[in-house]
């Protein structure tokens, strides 16, 4: 008899190690969240990051197919919120810059510098302006964002050079201390490796950095990029459009090279960063990118905050409009503009 009923906890012992370690392929939403976000969280995983192009003309296809269809949403968006969009040129570069029907005179001499996301493959054009958008129409914003070069035609280091060049111009017309740096993705890491780049070349700091969801180590590195793997809808995995993408970039590059992978700086660069918002949520297949780029700059006595929303996937607090937790992910980065840079 004792014997059979350590058999049977045994087994019932396997048994819930085993569902313990079952990884379904997508938990529902939470009940902590919106009924608009829940929708976003319960959706099919987004097919574009599930791409798997096997030339680059198959690749420029899908390219040139997300390019019009963002394009043509942007400038609506912008239409009906008031926002004035300007192609224009800065360092040779082209950039758009956005400006509400009326600035706020505490606003005046400040700009956001907007750098958009996309895998360093993806967000050419007038498309790139849609996170940026809320900044201006709600909070009155003007908003430099900045058409770089991408792969495969223009690998590392063409993106980091082209956002470089334009962030220096925009120091002359409006003082380091009157810029804030905003990027997510592709455009977070963007941002992070920017201020490496003002650290090693002597140019002075801007006023803020906020780095949503940053690709900060572009190999498969770190613990989201296994056990949020199917859970985030959006990026969905690493080895599809995720992994294609750091290839092409990278081109061969090391991908420990900070300039590539800013969580691998050095600890004398990170000393030099102004204050710095990093965000991501619970799902984030870049969850442990951004977690680890949060400690390496409070070791370095950055001061460095960090957002981490509810069931969000990669970039999901800006993508559902009607999500109330998207008007607060704007409020949340209003609020730090306001501490950072605006006058007392």
């Amino acid at each position: 008899m004792r014997k059979t009923v350590l058999t049977l906890l045994l087994t019932a012992s396997l048994v819930i190690a085993d569902q313990s370690n079952a990884h379904p392929e997508h938990y529902p939403a939470p009940t902590t969240v919106s009924s608009q976000l829940a929708q976003s969280i319960n959706a099919s995983s987004a097919e574009l990051w599930l791409n798997k192009p096997k030339s680059t003309q198959e690749w420029q296809a899908i390219a040139k197919d997300y390019t019009q269809k963002s394009g043509q949403a942007a400038l609506a968006a912008a239409k009906s919120n008031h926002v004035n969009v300007e192609e224009t040129r800065i360092a040779n570069v082209p950039v758009f810059t956005l400006t509400p029907e009326k600035i706020d005179k505490t606003k005046s001499d400040k700009v956001i510098y907007y750098i958009h996301g996309g895998g360093y493959i993806l967000g050419h054009g007038v498309g790139q302006i849609s996170e940026a958008l809320p900044l201006v129409a709600k909070y009155g914003y003007r908003v430099v964002s900045v058409d770089y070069r991408m792969a495969p035609d223009h690998p590392f280091p063409a993106a980091i050079d082209d956002t470089f060049a334009v962030y220096r111009e925009l120091v002359k017309t409006y003082g380091a201390k009157n810029i804030a740096v905003y990027g997510t993705s592709t455009g977070g890491a963007l941002t992070l490796i920017l201020a490496l780049q003002a650290s090693q070349n002597n140019v002075a700091q801007p006023a803020a950095l906020i780095a949503g969801t940053p690709w900060s180590d572009m190999d498969k590195i770190g613990d989201s990029y296994f056990t949020n793997e199917k859970l985030d809808n959006i990026l969905t995995t690493y080895d599809a459009l995720v992994g294609y993408a750091a290839a092409v970039y990278s081109n061969g590059h090391n991908l420990k090279d900070p300039l590539i992978s800013p969580v691998y700086a050095k600890a004398e660069d990170l000393r030099q960063f102004p204050a710095t918002l990093l965000i991501s949520g619970t799902r984030d297949l870049f969850l442990s990118n951004t977690v680890r780029m949060h400690k390496r700059l409070l070791m370095e006595n950055v001061h460095a905050e960090l957002v981490v929303y509810e069931a969000m996937s990669h970039a999901q607090y800006y993508l559902n409009p009607n999500a109330p937790e998207t008007a607060d992910h704007y409020k949340i980065l209003k609020l730090f503009l306001d501490r950072t840079l605006l006058p007392m």
